[in-house]
């Protein structure tokens, strides 16, 4: 190949690059409001609201709004069993917005992760639990008010139902489709009496 084919070859590929690049999917922005919140899995939200003040809890509901069902690993969501101790929760008092410094723990997990610890919800469907705020590192006053929204990233999501989830992809679940993606919920008042 002569100099001139060479030159024409590195040109085509650098436009073909360019091209693929300007169009390929990027990672989806996240929008976040009081009312809605949204997640890089399309069509799952998350919503918290308050359902005791004394002691203080929030129901934290994922809610499936896309036609494909999804299985999730609670690991490092709001439905970990540990999630209010593991800073999936960011809580800010509301009369001086001051973020309360959680003390986060480390929690060792059994590998691979066990089928109790895989949701499936399905379209049209929602998950919930109810996580209470009566940790160590809240502050001991009474009455208050505080904003709390839940933030974190996926560590290991599908979508598909569970039974299709096979023990290899529990198994390299850091490398399911939307590992690493970001969430976010509504920012929830949460009153303490």
């Amino acid at each position: 190949m002569n100099g001139r084919g060479v030159f024409i070859s590195v040109s085509a590929i650098t436009v073909l690059s360019a091209i693929y690049i300007f169009h390929s999917p990027s990672t989806p922005s996240l929008n976040m409001s009081e009312s809605k919140s949204t997640t890089a899995a399309s069509g799952l939200e998350w919503k918290l609201s308050q359902i005791s003040q004394n002691p203080p809890s929030m129901l934290v509901t994922l809610k499936n709004n896309s036609p494909s069902p999804f299985t999730l690993l609670k690991w490092g969501t709001p439905l970990d069993s540990h999630a209010s101790n593991t800073g999936v929760f960011k809580v800010v008092d509301a009369d001086t917005g001051e973020e309360i410094n959680t003390d986060f723990i480390k929690v060792n997990r059994m590998m691979p992760p066990s089928r109790e610890e895989v949701v499936t919800i399905a379209p049209g469907t929602e998950e919930a639990t109810e996580v209470v705020f009566n940790k160590p590192w809240m502050p001991e006053k009474k009455p208050a008010k505080y904003k709390v929204k839940a933030e974190g990233a996926f560590t290991g999501i599908w979508d598909k139902y569970g039974d299709d989830v096979k023990e290899n992809d529990l198994e390299a679940y850091t490398s399911s489709p939307f590992n690493g993606q970001k969430f976010t919920s509504n920012e929830a008042v949460m009153i303490v009496s």
